[in-house]
């Protein structure tokens, strides 16, 4: 079988559109994306733009500026138009001229996928076990991950909640034993939340949420994730709670932070795993909010200064609510995962 030696996928996210590169792996079988020059991010925020359950002209025009980044990108890198996959979650679901956001994509040379909240589920639950059983397989690797547990994908517009309770499953259709697709993105909850003219330091962008607003979030997140039965059945004070694992841009982008502060994220035991602390989170998130720390933010993640903050509560309501101690940082989510389900050969 004559296997392309890499591919292009583009995630057309509510906050970020990113284009990455993903190289074939003769070892793991699977195409895989192993450096940060592999990838483009575009800061769209394409959920700002849409009103009424519509997508704007402007963000129309935002998103096909955007895909015309991604398209040169892909040039430059030298993969051919034929081997790019391009899809789009919460940014689009649901707007009601995605018709139009199609053809945009179409007239850069995208023939743009949307996926319902139940297939990115799959596809983040997918890209997780993936991960999860690399870093186990690793040569000298000591770490070893519990066999159930709870996932969140925070993204821009949504947020994934995954529940599993067998990593053994088949990796390219798993099905999660509980799951949920929730308005719970930082962009999501910064639109509905914050106010777009009083924020509490004085500033219109909402860098610096109000303590109200931020408890409106933290309430909201816990409501949503509810419904889920296996949440709602967990005791948060129990003596063994859940292993909690988070992907997404938001997380990543915490790690990145509290690495520029000093704070630990891995440990000499289990080189490769990336984890903090739920206390962590709590004091990252007090001082992200002080001078210095959005100062941190705007320099080192400029283009998430408005939502960063947001993103870690969000994550913190659900850790408060399972009962979790830490949480365990996964590089990989929706779009290794769609890679596993769409893209992988058959090998």
């Amino acid at each position: 079988m004559n296997i392309p030696d890499k591919i292009g996928i583009v995630d057309t996210g509510s906050n970020t559109i990113l284009g990455v590169v993903f190289r074939w792996d003769e070892r793991r079988k699977s195409y895989r994306c192993f450096s940060l020059s592999d990838g483009l991010t575009v800061h769209a925020g394409l959920l700002r733009y849409v009103s009424d359950g519509k997508l704007s002209k402007e963000g129309l025009s935002v998103l096909s500026d955007s895909l015309k980044k991604i398209r040169a990108f892909f040039e430059r890198m030298g993969v051919p138009e034929k081997l790019v996959y391009c899809f789009a979650t919460a940014s689009l679901r649901g707007v009601k001229n995605f018709p139009e956001a199609k053809e945009q994509a179409a007239e850069e040379g995208f023939s743009m996928t949307l996926l319902s909240g139940e297939e990115e589920a799959r596809c983040d639950l997918a890209g997780m076990l993936q991960e999860l059983s690399f870093l186990e397989q690793d040569q000298d690797s000591s770490i070893r991950f519990p066999e159930a547990g709870i996932a969140a994908d925070m993204g821009g517009g949504s947020g994934q909640i995954l529940c599993f309770s067998d990593r053994k499953k088949d990796c390219k259709n798993p099905e999660p034993d509980g799951f949920g697709s929730f308005p719970i993105g930082c962009l999501a909850l910064k639109k509905r939340f914050v106010s777009a003219d009083r924020t509490a330091d004085g500033t219109t962008d909402g860098i610096a949420p109000s303590d109200r607003e931020l408890e409106s979030v933290r309430a909201f997140v816990q409501h949503e994730i509810e419904s889920i039965p296996m949440i709602a059945s967990l005791d948060p004070k129990s003596e063994i709670p859940p292993a909690f694992f988070a992907m997404g841009g938001t997380v990543k982008a915490i790690v990145r932070l509290l690495e520029k502060t000093g704070k630990p994220v891995s440990s000499p035991d289990q080189p490769g795993r990336t984890f903090f602390s739920v206390e962590t989170l709590t004091q990252a998130i007090a001082f992200f909010r002080t001078p210095a720390g959005k100062a941190l933010i705007e320099t080192n993640e400029p283009g998430r200064k408005e939502t960063l903050v947001i993103g870690a509560v969000s994550l913190l309501a659900i850790a408060r609510r399972i009962g979790a101690g830490e949480i365990t940082v996964l590089q990989s989510g929706v779009r290794e995962g769609f890679v596993v389900r769409h893209c992988n050969p058959n090998v």
